[in-house]
């Protein structure tokens, strides 16, 4: 537990919440002093948030308006909790549950939380760090994993 608060303890606020809706956008750049760059695609649109400290947000929404991926790059991790927004529960348990299982490794390796509901993939340093959380079931036919960077 004491990783965890760790985690949180570095975190950028505010961000818009995985499965949530595009509403929360413009608050969130707002929040987090961030420019905002909105680039629309066939199946997706994304919406790229960059604070001044250099962390760079991506969120994916889908035709409908559902957020259903968030990505990240950059010195500090975003804020799990606001990113995940009703999945935090589901990543707080699977990352218990792995700290758990494997006492020594964890935070020394990528962390890869995959779920029927959720995948969860993070890596990288202090002040380089990286991730992606996608719900599988909201994002659209034709869209890969790899695409979300």
């Amino acid at each position: 537990m004491a990783a965890i608060g760790l985690l949180f303890g570095f975190s950028v606020p505010a961000m818009a919440s995985l499965g949530g809706n595009v509403g929360s956008i413009q608050a969130d750049g707002a929040h987090m002093n961030a420019n905002v760059t909105r680039t629309a695609g066939d199946t997706y649109e994304t919406h790229q948030l960059q604070s001044p400290t250099g962390t760079v947000v991506t969120e994916y929404l889908s035709s409908s308006g559902t957020v259903f991926a968030v990505t990240w790059h950059g010195p500090f991790m975003p804020d799990m909790q606001q990113i995940l927004g009703s999945y935090f529960q589901q990543y707080s348990a699977a990352l218990s549950s792995q700290a758990s299982s494997q006492p020594r490794q964890y935070g020394r390796h990528p962390l890869d939380i995959r779920q029927p509901g959720m995948v969860v993939q993070t890596g990288g340093h202090m002040r380089a760090h990286w991730g992606r959380v996608y719900i599988p079931a909201l994002t659209p036919a034709g869209v890969s994993p790899e695409q979300l960077q």
